[in-house]
């Protein structure tokens, strides 16, 4: 059945309240942060291109800024790395996009 919760290590993202929580924090996320996790949830460990992040959350006919993807990964980089400049979940796949790992 429809599972209200994806786990991955550490981290419970939360379909219904789009919450996410590590250990026993938990962080309130955008709609847009929200489904940038969501989508990396559903494919953990392997790389998503900003072209792919971009088709799935903003739509293929958004025409605006590729940037707009790095922008909300660092937003979340703030909220759920212990050092944001060192990443350890949300991964920079260089010259492609990022990856999940946990």
């Amino acid at each position: 059945g429809y599972s209200e919760e994806i786990t991955l290590g550490i981290f419970s993202l939360n379909l219904r309240s789009h919450t996410l929580r590590k250990n026993e924090k938990v962080f309130e996320l955008t709609q847009v942060e929200f489904q940038i996790l969501e989508y990396f949830f559903q494919n953990p460990g392997k790389a998503l291109s900003r072209t792919n992040i971009l088709d799935r959350i903003w739509g293929e006919e958004y025409c605006g800024e590729e940037k707009i993807v790095d922008v909300n990964i660092r937003r979340l980089r703030m909220k759920i790395e212990e050092d944001p400049s060192e990443p350890k979940y949300i991964k920079t796949v260089w010259g492609l996009g990022y990856k999940w790992e946990s």
